[in-house]
């Protein structure tokens, strides 16, 4: 199951359209809309003060209602910071 997981985690982080999406300006958007159902927050209360980009993966600083917050991009998927850390921690083990 491990060895599955990490294969997944690799097919998602390769993505392409993760790629396309991340050049193109949509993840921001995307973003916004999951932080804002996760946090409970508006969306147009949600401000980006941040972004380092990478192929397929990226980190966000977000402004989330007044409250600074970290959230990781993995190929398609959004995690806020703390948990995509664990995340690779686990998968490491």
């Amino acid at each position: 199951m491990k060895k599955f997981t990490i294969l997944l985690f690799l097919v998602v982080l390769t993505s392409c359209g993760s790629i396309m999406r991340t050049a193109s300006g949509a993840t921001i958007n995307n973003l916004k809309e999951q932080v804002s159902i996760e946090q409970g927050c508006d969306i147009d209360k949600i401000e980006l003060l941040e972004k380092q980009q990478a192929a397929g993966n990226a980190t966000y600083a977000l402004d989330v209602c007044g409250k600074r917050m970290v959230y990781k991009q993995v190929g398609s998927v959004f995690m806020e910071s703390g948990k995509a850390d664990k995340m690779m921690d686990d998968m490491n083990k």
